[in-house]
């Protein structure tokens, strides 16, 4: 039979993004990296944590990584 195409997943999306048990996209802060010195503790603690993709964005996360099992309805 004839092979149907398959879409490709943007890799360096795939390292940046990830789907939580319920279904939510989470991605990490920025500003992490480099220049922590001058960044008060409370403010690294914050940009730590995993926080969820803005609703807004989840169609050009979903456009780069096809297979990702996101459920739009969770909060």
């Amino acid at each position: 039979g004839k092979k149907g195409y398959k879409m490709k997943t943007h890799k360096a999306s795939a390292k940046r993004f990830r789907v939580t048990g319920r279904g939510k996209i989470v991605r990490r802060c920025a500003g992490t990296q480099h220049l922590l010195a001058k960044k008060n503790t409370k403010r690294k603690k914050r940009l730590s944590k995993m926080v969820q993709v803005n609703k807004s964005d989840y169609d050009n996360v979903t456009g780069a990584l096809p297979y990702l099992k996101v459920n739009r309805k969770a909060n």
